[in-house]
């Protein structure tokens, strides 16, 4: 099966899905989820993709900072944006999916030399007041404590940014520029992999599994909701979702719910 991406630099405005059932979607690199790889174009997109083909929709899809394309969605921009959490749809004021479009863990990880791992919120922030910097991706949302944290010791936190923000994040922290990183375990050990980096190691995990859904632009029509809800019920059911995921090493999330 052949997949259409079209991955632009330039700002796209959005086709409203119903006039040419074209959908411009948008997502930062963050594989496995959203990948950059014409064999391995990540677990989204290949979702997507499947249910988009089956439904006759076109898609054009680029490649953006997630706060870049969170402020055109809510500006109806764009039509769609992936692997958000509740917290970006409600602040945003977007419609969501049902469907639960795979999970996130609050995962830290350090160099081999840190010693250093996380108990509580409170040991982090006493660690990074030392002098320690905390790596996070800009437009990510890590829950109440961590936003927190943001506020009250903003001098020891390094921001990430742009299309690729987690493979240059785990870059610094490869590096030593900064001491801390926090993510997801399946995305940062999927990079891990895939860029042989041999120096990082898990530190420790906040909270619990938080899971993702797609965003849809406030105007929106339900029934093009419902049919990417139902289109993935779909996949999961004639076992399409299985080998897809298989081909990341990735679990289906729906157990974790």
């Amino acid at each position: 099966m052949s997949y259409k991406y079209i991955f632009f630099i330039v700002l796209l405005w959005s086709l409203h899905v119903g006039a040419n059932d074209t959908l411009n979607i948008a997502s930062d690199e963050w594989c496995p989820y959203i990948c950059n790889e014409d064999d391995k174009p990540g677990i989204l997109i290949e979702i997507i993709n499947e249910i988009a083909e089956a439904q006759g929709y076109d898609i054009n899809f680029t490649l953006m900072p997630l706060a870049r394309s969170l402020r055109l969605l809510q500006q109806s921009k764009l039509d769609m944006v992936l692997a958000l959490t509740k917290e970006h749809i409600e602040a945003f004021d977007l419609r969501q999916s049902q469907q639960v479009y795979g999970g996130l863990y609050n995962d830290f990880y350090v160099s081999n030399e840190t010693k250093w791992r996380f108990s509580t919120v409170e040991n982090l922030k006493n660690f990074i007041e030392q002098g320690n910097i905390l790596g996070l991706i800009n437009g990510y949302e890590y829950g109440s404590a961590v936003s927190l944290l943001k506020e009250t010791s903003s001098d020891f936190i390094f921001l990430a940014s742009g299309d690729k923000p987690l493979p240059s994040a785990l870059k610094m922290l490869s590096k030593q520029r900064i001491t801390v990183l926090l993510d997801s375990r399946f995305n940062v050990e999927y990079e891990i992999q895939n860029k042989k980096i041999t120096n990082l190691q898990y530190a420790g995990t906040q909270g619990i599994f938080v899971p993702l859904y797609i965003g849809f632009a406030p105007d929106t029509e339900l029934k093009y909701i419902s049919a990417f809800d139902k289109g993935l019920r779909q996949l999961r059911a004639k076992g399409q979702l299985s080998k897809i995921l298989q081909r990341y090493g990735i679990s289906d999330w729906h157990s974790k719910k």
